[in-house]
């Protein structure tokens, strides 16, 4: 084995080609990978120093490497030790070297690789037997006078058989003339008669530029001696695959050149055939090659041929290409653009003559005459610019039209056998030839980014989100070939699907089969046997109660309804989306799980079209169809609950606790699926989240499908977090009615029938991505060793921890995994330009400008990068801001050039201005769990700076509630401690915020120590949104980034109003008056209104519903009130036990009436000044503005408070 990087240790190397394409990314390889090489000559026409400097150094593609070494300067230094610029001219003997510099290279250079050559296609046949076979020849023949060479690397083309068609296997050229003849013959024509009998000579090779390359093939073959030589033939030479970085490219050249005019709308249309299989070949795997070629011959009296291509290993036909590439300059339309971009295909030279002449000539003839007729001088400007137009457009079409239409495979398999035979596996990774890895959506969308960023130079572009590179809405289209399958697209696609599914490792039971496995066994029948005892019935009466269960439950997985069901869908898809975006490498993290154990899925919940979209997306890439978990509130709607049952859906009560007969025969029907390695699918969130965001996990479910692994029943269970977020979301305006207090809306048929609206709107895109699935095996194994190491760290002789045989041990597994997997979602769930801009909207409610906006959201962008957030931004800033004003076009309004929440100026009290300010809000929590812990520290230091200041002047105490009016860091502030906090007090405000905040956003209140927190704060620090200081023994923070801080307390402000709110309103509780819980949420909801009409709540989102539900939980967490056992009754005001000898009352009755809760306030907080006004002052001081004394003000400003 020749481990690449050692083999270049000590050589010298002579290239030329290096201000080319190619010879920068070779040159740039070189320098990276290979540190121990010693020197590179580089053979430079002209002014060798200067051009050196300007085209060489002078090129972005430096960046990186510059980055890496730690600035320019250290970077110079290393070029300069490694690098020689000589001045020389390929035409010329022994290249035009000096004398002095000949014999430096004669007596040092090793290797020589020769990349310089004219690929003008249409240069003139002599012009390109000079460039291309004469300077080979002086190389070949410098090779030769080289006293340590070993080996000559020439780089030709794959295209020098290209006179042939179909396979084409590594040899030479085959040539019908002798190839010294026609050189002989070509050489001596004068110009005229030369390019006369051009087209004669070339007979089936397309441009001078391949006939001249195989004629220099042929020749250095005649003449190579015992010189060891490589010819390495790259095809066409696109954009780079991964290095430097993804699409980089610096030339319009062959395929960049239809692309870059694609894009800008220059060429739409082409002559050739759309199936035909395209070549194209990143030119980083073009220079891989040129340094693998080398030591493969090193010292060899050996010739090589190297084809390097991509037909061979990963065909890809221009039809996906043109459409890839369409799709990209559509999203990113360059600002030089002159048309919309689209590109298609002729096969017939009429159609495509034709096509040209309606496009460019009818308008070219227009505007010529125009000009002629009106003299104008402007006009006359502009039909000369489109006939130049017209002139660049023939030419791209005419250069490049013998490649659509026709095709070749290139046989790569001597490059595959050295590969294997020579280099170990470390090379195969950093010196990366094969093609198989790429996937051409990506490659082409970073390809067209290059063009845009590399070449045009426009400013603002964003790189395409490798992650989400495939639109399913589009995936099938561009397979679609001939008018009937054009016309019948989704028919075709939906029938020849799902073809080739990946195995499990059981094959699927029968419906029927699984039935009777659950109904027989051991679960389910000592369940019927209990229950039976219990009600004093038979258990043939029980059993068929349990029939009448799994007839309700079960699903029944029906292929014909699933293509029914798809191709439905699809057209759904593409009249309301823009795009379905999913992570392909995830799917085949997917795929390798399956096919080990059984997979569950686990995705985010936020809308209906979960329930759907991942059997879409597993019927889209051949994977199991998943058994979905779904309440049974779908079965009231006709029809839906026929085809979810047939998609493979199985449906559940929202609540079964307490009934041991439904209890059994769900959990054994589910464990019955994990056994037989069925894909299962469930939220584990339990219900969709109103307000964007994360839910606490349920772990009924959770445990259930654990269960299999830890009773032997299963080696392994994976389970896959899945994060899936959408653009718009279609539920909105529903949820802001119900988080505004009205019912939600039951599901039916007709519900469904007047939702058809929804297909007249645009939603945007759905983004997909998937976690890392989690071993349970492992995660457990894991477990099982922390809890060993905290064990031996504590000296602690407890027995060992043992889920498989303690309980309580599995639930603590289970319940960690459920955290775990809502902390994967979180982080795998793509934020959305359109939480971004929503999130600025509400920042600045009062009005932005659009530069402003564009400026904020840009900022907002990098805060999510640099805390790990992945957003969908592709694109300029102001291109997708428009895109996401569009999207929410119904809640944002343009007013005198200036952006506010729609509803704005009816005023704030205005219906539709409350419910856009919720909507707006759903989107804003989409990304508030990335910025939890600043905010918290950030609230706690201002409101900290805030109450000093309050105490230090109280004549200034207006001026402290407005935050924009304080000024943190001025010289006066600096020289005292009043605007710096003690770490201590820092400290317990921000456990006593996250305490407060702890059923808004989901952690482990274990998780929550100082540490942690210390660390986040340092996190902060080297941000710069705070500073540290220390005196003496105390540890003080401060503000040091205003605008930062504010920024970041205003996402949680709304938050920390809401629950004020809720504690002002347990004010109206009366000591020992117990309320019904529904009514004291109706209240909590009036007052919160209330308050924001009155101005005494800065934010309307802080009335939500939601909010104020989820703080009445968290008093109850916080022991300020207790819920009343359901057999408690109001009398009055007064609560008293119901008599036990009352009559019991009818089953309906009872269960409504357990539905029914009371609360009421605990005996410390019933006191009128005691722990309720304390904790109610504590919290107000976080919040934006304040009150002096709070309990009096508020009953003072609100007297109906009081009567309550």
């Amino acid at each position: 084995m020749v481990v690449i990087s050692n083999y270049y240790n000590g050589k010298q190397v002579l290239i030329t080609g290096c201000t080319g394409f190619v010879g920068k990314v070779l040159l740039e390889k070189m320098l990276r990978d290979l540190p121990g090489i010693s020197k590179i000559y580089l053979i430079i026409r002209g002014n060798a120093k200067e051009r050196f400097e300007d085209d060489i150094l002078g090129s972005r593609i430096w960046d990186f490497l510059k980055e890496k070494m730690g600035g320019q300067d250290k970077f110079l230094e290393y070029i300069r030790s490694k690098v020689i610029p000589l001045a020389g001219d390929l035409s010329k003997t022994d290249i035009g070297l000096s004398a002095q510099d000949l014999q430096m290279v004669i007596e040092n250079v090793h290797i020589n690789i020769h990349c310089a050559a004219s690929i003008d296609f249409r240069e003139r046949l002599d012009k390109a037997i000079e460039s291309n076979l004469y300077g080979s020849l002086h190389m070949l023949e410098l090779s030769k006078k080289l006293k340590n060479c070993l080996g000559f690397v020439h780089c030709s083309t794959a295209y020098v058989n290209s006179n042939r068609e179909g396979w084409l296997d590594e040899e030479l050229p085959v040539l019908d003339f002798n190839p010294e003849e026609m050189v002989e013959l070509i050489m001596k024509q004068d110009i005229r008669t030369l390019e006369k009998i051009t087209p004669n000579l070339l007979g089936a090779y397309p441009n001078s530029y391949t006939f001249t390359k195989a004629i220099t093939e042929r020749i250095l073959t005649l003449k190579r001696g015992d010189i060891p030589m490589a010819f390495v033939r790259p095809t066409i030479v696109g954009g780079s695959l991964k290095e430097p970085t993804p699409g980089w490219v610096d030339s319009v050249a062959a395929i960049g050149a239809v692309m870059l005019y694609c894009g800008v709308g220059l060429v739409q249309f082409m002559k050739g055939d759309a199936r035909m299989i395209a070549d194209i070949v990143p030119v980083d795997l073009v220079a891989n090659c040129l340094i693998a070629a080398a030591p493969s011959i090193s010292n060899q009296n050996i010739l090589k041929i190297y084809q390097c291509g991509t037909s061979h290993r990963n065909p890809v036909p221009w039809i996906r290409i043109s459409h890839w590439v369409t799709e990209y300059w559509r999203n990113h339309t360059p600002k030089k653009s002159i048309a919309k971009s689209s590109f298609n295909f002729h096969t017939s030279s009429l159609m495509y003559e034709a096509h040209f002449f309606m496009k460019y000539g009818i308008p070219s003839t227009i505007l010529s005459l125009m000009a002629l007729i009106t003299g104008n001088e402007e006009t006359k400007y502009k039909a000369e610019s489109f006939k130049k137009v017209i002139k660049a457009a023939r030419l791209i079409c005419d250069t490049f039209k013998h490649f659509t239409g026709h095709e070749w495979v290139f046989s790569v398999s001597t490059v595959e056998k050295a590969f294997q035979e020579i280099f170990d596996q470390e090379d195969r990774n950093i010196f990366n030839c094969d093609a198989a890895e790429i996937n051409w959506q990506s490659y082409f969308q970073f390809f067209c980014y290059g063009l845009h960023k590399y070449v045009m130079k426009e400013e603002g572009v964003r790189p395409p989100t490798d992650l989400l590179n495939t639109s399913l809405i589009t995936k099938s289209d561009i397979n679609q070939n001939g008018l009937l399958q054009w016309i019948f697209a989704d028919v075709s696609w939906a029938y020849t699907s799902y073809r080739h599914v990946t195995q499990t490792p059981l094959p699927p039971r029968a419906p029927a089969e699984i039935r009777s496995l659950v109904m027989n066994s051991p679960r389910v029948q000592m369940a019927m046997e209990k229950v039976s005892k219990e009600e004093g019935v038979l258990v043939s009466h029980i059993e068929k109660r349990a029939i009448q269960i799994m007839d309700k439950m079960q699903s029944n997985l029906n292929i014909i309804v699933v293509r029914v069901l798809g191709w439905f869908l699809k057209k759904v898809w593409r009249k309301i989306y823009h795009g379905i975006h999913v992570d392909e490498k995830g799917i085949e993290l997917i795929r390798e799980a399956i096919q080990k154990s059984p997979v569950v899925l686990l995705p985010s919940h936020r809308s209906y079209i979960d329930f759907l979209i991942m059997s879409y997306i597993f019927f889209e890439y051949n994977l199991p169809l998943p058994h979905i978990a779904a309440g049974e509130d779908f079965l009231g709607i006709i029809i839906v609950r026929w085809f979810l049952r047939n998609a493979g859906a199985f449906f559940l009560r929202r609540s079964f606790h307490g009934d041991a007969l439904y209890w059994a025969i769900f959990s054994e029907y589910v464990q019955r699926l994990v056994i037989d390695n069925q894909p299962v699918e469930f939220f584990i969130e339990g219900k969709r989240s109103r307000a964007g965001k994360s839910l606490y996990p349920k772990m009924g479910m959770l445990g259930m499908i654990c269960t299999p692994f830890f009773e032997n029943k299963v080696p392994d269970v994976h389970v896959a977090p899945i994060g899936i977020s959408y653009e718009k979301v279609l539920e909105g305006e529903l949820y802001s009615q119900e988080v505004m207090g009205e019912s939600k809306t039951k599901e039916s048929f007709n519900g469904l029938l007047r939702a058809s609206k929804v297909l007249k709107m645009n939603f945007g895109r759905i983004n997909v991505v998937f976690s890392q699935p989690i071993s349970i095996k492992k995660y457990t194994a894991d477990k099982q060793k922390e809890f060993e190491k905290q064990i031996s760290n504590a000296n602690n002789n407890n027995t060992a921890f043992d889920p498989f045989q303690n309980t309580n041990d599995r639930r603590q597994i289970v319940s960690d995994l459920g955290f775990q997997i809502i902390q994967d979602l979180n982080k795998n769930t793509i934020i959305t330009t359109t939480s971004v801009v929503a999130t600025i909207i509400l920042a600045f409610r009062k009005g932005i400008n659009r530069e402003e906006l564009n400026h904020k959201v840009e900022f907002l962008r990098e805060e999510i990068f640099a805390r790990g957030g992945d957003v969908a931004f592709e694109g300029p800033s102001d291109q997708l801001v428009d895109h996401s004003l569009k999207l929410l076009s119904n809640l944002i309004t343009r007013r005198r050039n200036m952006y506010e929440p729609a509803g704005t100026q009816q005023g704030l009290t205005n219906t539709n201005y409350k419910k856009n300010i919720l909507v707006l809000s759903y989107y804003r929590n989409l990304l508030l769990h990335l910025f939890l812990w600043d905010g918290l520290v950030c609230c706690a230091i201002l409101s900290y700076v805030n109450r000093r200041f309050e105490n230090y002047d109280p004549n200034h105490i207006h001026e402290a509630q407005s935050l924009n009016n304080l000024n943190i860091s001025n010289a006066s502030a600096g020289q005292s401690n009043s605007n710096k906090m003690d770490q201590d007090r820092l400290l317990s405000d921000v456990k006593f915020l996250a305490k407060i905040l702890s059923n808004e956003f989901v952690f482990q209140a274990k998780d929550i120590t100082d540490t942690f927190i210390l660390n986040q704060i340092h996190r902060m620090t080297s941000r710069g949104i705070i500073q540290r200081e220390q005196q003496g023994d105390q540890i003080l923070y401060q503000i040091k980034s205003e605008t930062h801080a504010n920024f970041l307390s205003n996402l949680f402000w709304p938050l920390i109003e809401g629950y004020k709110t809720g504690l002002l309103t347990l004010f109206s509780i009366q000591p020992e008056i117990s309320m019904k819980k529904n009514l004291f949420l109706q209240r909590m909801g009036w007052f919160s209104e209330k308050m924001f009409e009155e101005g005494k709540l800065n934010f309307f989102e802080s009335c939500s519903m939601e909010l104020l539900n989820n703080s009445l939980s968290l008093f109850e967490q916080m022991k300020i009130i207790i819920k009343k056992k359901p057999n408690t009754e109001v009398v009055g005001k007064r609560t008293t036990q119901s008599k036990k000898n009352e009559k019991k009352p009818r089953r309906s009755a009872s269960k409504q009436e357990t539905e029914i809760e009371y609360i009421q306030l605990l005996p410390p907080y019933q006191e009128k000044d005691g722990k309720l006004k304390d904790l109610a002052e504590k919290l107000s001081h976080f919040r934006k503005s304040q009150h002096s004394d709070l309990r009096k003000s508020v009953i003072e400003d609100f007297p109906m408070l009081s009567k309550l």
